[in-house]
């Protein structure tokens, strides 16, 4: 019985306090861009998962410049981090180049004042080497927001790394919890 008041008390503090932390997270407004750090289908993935979820307009660039978002109406711009060789072998480009220009991009959006999400959305995967890892070590503490899905946090990462930088962690389940989550925080 006393195991039973003790869970009901610890049930109706987390219920008393999750809505507060609901309200830290930051507002996400639309337009919205994606791209990746890393030419994967990550940026894609980003914008169907908030198209299914009516979050639009939604585009998504894998190359977008700090002076191409100079001229366009970005509320929201979302960075997801993990390479593709191949991705970035079509594009003429490689992973230095990819974290400059992610890098200009972020400080040009804060310029703007717009929410930037760094974002890690395709799993392990995309975390077996120096580049993917690079990717991340780069774009994250320039993030407002961290947005994972739960496989690119399964060993915890993702956790201990926003609890190190002080940022928000917002975990989904997977792909389609993207557009979910960011439709709440609208």
């Amino acid at each position: 019985m006393r195991k039973m008041g003790l869970l009901l008390a610890v049930l109706a503090a987390f219920l008393a306090v999750s809505p507060a932390l609901a309200a830290d997270l930051p507002k996400v407004e639309t337009p919205m861009i994606a791209t990746t750090c890393g030419q994967s289908p990550g940026a894609m993935m980003v914008k169907m998962s908030s198209m299914q979820a009516k979050v639009t307009p939604v585009e998504d660039s894998k190359t977008i410049t700090a002076e191409e978002l100079g001229g366009k109406d970005c509320k929201t711009l979302v960075v997801t981090t993990g390479t593709s060789m191949k991705g970035m072998g079509a594009a003429g480009t490689n992973v230095e180049k990819e974290i400059a220009r992610c890098k200009a991009l972020i400080e040009a959006a804060k310029a703007k004042g717009i929410l930037v999400i760094g974002a890690h959305v395709e799993g392990m995967a995309r975390r077996t080497d120096a580049s993917d890892e690079a990717t991340i070590k780069a774009i994250m503490p320039l993030a407002d927001v961290i947005l994972v899905i739960q496989d690119s946090d399964s060993d915890g990462f993702f956790t201990n790394y926003a609890k190190e930088l002080g940022k928000e962690l917002i975990v989904v389940k997977d792909a389609l919890g993207i557009g979910a989550k960011l439709a709440e925080m609208k």
